[in-house]
């Protein structure tokens, strides 16, 4: 006799293939808990080609996680960059204002074809997503003040500094 199972709750599946990749082990935390999000939108019981349509906004991102947009949002370049996730389709803002989130592709799923599981081809640099700051005064250079003795170095054999004084305005 069947046995049935009466109160069945949806879950997401996590594969053992992936979770003991070098590619999972060097990602943040972060990262991991987005791409549990993104495999929760993911619905098996649809055909596979649903796959390259999964999508989730940073807004929707922000109040499941309960992270900022700004953390979220490096969170899906470090995906990206170490190949569980493919942008399909880039964000937009659509013809009525509304704005349409990326379209997102897991690689460890199957699509039409198969799946490329991207992170296991990973070549082992860490991400780092370091903003440039702005440049400042390259090495060897000397700041002159605008007013005051400037010490300009004289060139020669010698190699004693010459000092010039410089007026500002009165």
């Amino acid at each position: 006799m069947k046995t049935r199972i009466k109160n069945k709750q949806p879950y997401v599946a996590l594969f053992n293939e992936t979770s003991d990749t070098a590619a999972w082990r060097a990602m943040s935390h972060g990262a991991r808990g987005l791409y549990a999000a993104l495999k929760r939108e993911y619905n098996p019981g649809i055909q596979a080609r649903w796959n390259g349509r999964i999508y989730l906004s940073l807004r929707d991102a922000e109040e499941r996680m309960g992270s900022k947009r700004g953390q979220i949002a490096r969170w899906y370049r470090e995906l990206q960059y170490y190949g569980f996730i493919v942008m399909v389709t880039p964000g937009c803002l659509g013809l009525e204002g509304r704005g349409k989130a990326p379209r997102w592709r897991l690689t460890e799923l199957a699509t039409e074809d198969s799946a490329t599981r991207d992170f296991m081809r990973w070549n082992g640099v860490k991400f780092s997503d370091q903003k440039k700051q702005k440049p400042g005064p390259e090495k060897g250079t000397t700041v002159v003040p605008k007013r005051g003795p400037v010490v300009v170095p004289k060139r020669g054999p010698k190699q004693t500094a010459k000092v010039v004084l410089k007026r500002g305005p009165k």
